[in-house]
């Protein structure tokens, strides 16, 4: 496969250089934080948990509830920067600022939930568990969904009432700002949200700096291995949601042409880039055949387009390595296997980024690059199996677990299934339902601890036993 080289773009040493990924125009370059900048932050974040912060649950309530109204009221301009750094469809933009909005709105009640238990010992002592703020808490934020991954978890931090220092991805900068400043905007205090541009040196100082306390990343999952080395030189506490390998599971009984249409929608969102993107399907075989016409033409009608247009569903791929990096893997799958069809580069209206048509591949055996690796792009490989026995051993064979899903009319049968697969979050006849009431989060090589949901305030608290002796 030949891909075309793109133009290169150069700046100043230091300064990151974020580009408009469908255009390749350079958008403004950022400075990375400096160290004494760094250390004036973490200062400031570390100074605001000795104040009301951590203890006023109504002041965060309010000010999330206000954050996510001003979101909502800046949601048409958001969506623009989101489209402009990313490259996403514009209609998918939407969709982030709204869940942004909602995980803001959600945490607003949490913050005022009173957490922890109290009860009696057998020698008539009381015990009360009590959960804390665990204290100045570092963000690193990737580039493929900045607006909501960040207040996914910035929302039930600050409802635990910690302090956060947030390291955005150098590609989006400028949007993570702006939600920045509408926080403060809101009511946050400058002292309690910090931004610090920058690339890796920028996030492994804030946190192997000794006053933070806990890092939450979200990212692939060797970003999230460099982020644990760092944790444990101070015993950081880490919450890592990482690379995955989605797999969606049509059993012999399920409902194929949904399936189907659902894997089709669920490849190309956000190209591909996104970690809960569907990347395998298995089918059993008496409907492979059928499945294999299906998702040809499905993909086959999913084409490239200009981001900014209510009509695109398919945008650009970020940067040229990502570009070489998916060109590759369907190289790799035309050697061990078949490219069914996509994998190509093309320039809709002109454009010069790098956009990829949707690759279906077939006829990989499971120890393949493609079926093991995190590839981070539209590729679908359509895998074949006998039993559901064969089909939880193969959706299994990989390092990831971050989310899967398994279609039958018998909803025993799912569940059993369902309850085989080794992922954090595991779908039944749907696929991509997120919600701010339920945790999420990744096992094996997708990650470490969970997000969303009560689960996800507790995840930003220490817990303290605090012992009375009554006479």
């Amino acid at each position: 496969m030949s891909l075309r080289k793109a133009t290169m773009l150069t700046a100043e040493p230091g300064l990151s250089l974020p580009v408009d990924p469908s255009t390749l125009r350079q958008l403004e370059p950022v400075p990375p934080a400096t160290p004494a900048e760094i250390e004036a932050a973490v200062g400031a974040a570390t100074a605001a948990m000795a104040g009301s912060w951590p203890r006023d649950h109504r002041r965060r309530a309010e000010v999330l509830h206000t954050w996510a109204q001003l979101l909502q009221d800046h949601a048409t301009e958001l969506a623009a920067d989101l489209v402009r750094e990313t490259g996403k469809p514009i209609g998918e933009a939407r969709i982030e600022v709204a869940g942004a909005v909602d995980a803001l709105r959600f945490n607003a009640g949490l913050a005022r939930l009173p957490l922890g238990r109290a009860g009696s010992l057998p020698d008539g002592s009381e015990a009360h568990l009590v959960r804390e703020p665990v204290g100045p808490t570092v963000f690193i934020t990737p580039w493929n969904w900045p607006v909501l991954l960040l207040l996914r978890d910035i929302a039930p931090a600050f409802a635990a009432g910690v302090t956060a220092l947030v390291k955005p991805a150098p590609q989006t900068v400028h949007v993570t700002r702006r939600i920045i400043e509408i926080g403060h905007q809101a009511g946050v205090p400058r002292d309690v949200l910090h931004v610090l541009p920058g690339g890796v040196e920028v996030g492994s100082a804030l946190v192997r700096h000794p006053d933070t306390r806990a890092v939450a990343i979200t990212g692939s999952t060797t970003a999230g291995q460099a982020v644990m080395r760092d944790a444990s030189e101070t015993m950081t506490r880490p919450l890592l949601e990482l690379g995955g390998k989605a797999t969606l599971v049509v059993l012999a009984d399920g409902d194929l042409r949904a399936a189907v249409e659902t894997a089709a929608r669920a490849a190309v969102i956000t190209s591909g880039q996104m970690c809960m993107a569907c990347t395998r399907i298995l089918v059993h075989a008496d409907h492979a055949a059928e499945a294999e016409d299906m998702l040809r033409s499905l993909l086959g009608a999913t084409h490239p387009g200009d981001p900014r247009s209510a009509d695109t569903r398919l945008g650009p791929l970020i940067s040229e390595a990502a570009m070489n990096k998916v060109g590759a893997m369907v190289d790799r799958a035309r050697a061990d296997g078949r490219v069914v069809i996509g994998g190509e580069q093309v320039r809709p209206d002109a454009l010069p980024g790098h956009f990829l048509t949707p690759a279906l591949v077939a006829d990989l055996d499971v120890t393949s690059p493609v079926i093991q690796e995190d590839i981070f792009g539209p590729v679908l490989s359509l895998e074949v199996v006998g039993d559901d026995a064969e089909a939880v051993a193969r959706a299994n064979a990989t390092p990831f677990g971050l989310a899967a899903s398994v279609w039958s009319r018998d909803l025993s049968r799912g569940f059993a299934v369902a309850r085989s697969l080794q992922a954090g979050t595991v779908w039944i006849n749907g696929y991509n339902h997120s919600y701010a009431e339920m945790p999420s989060g990744g096992v094996r090589m997708s990650g470490l601890g969970r997000t969303r949901g009560v689960e996800g305030v507790e995840q930003f608290t220490e817990l303290k036993h605090v012992h009375f002796s009554l006479r």
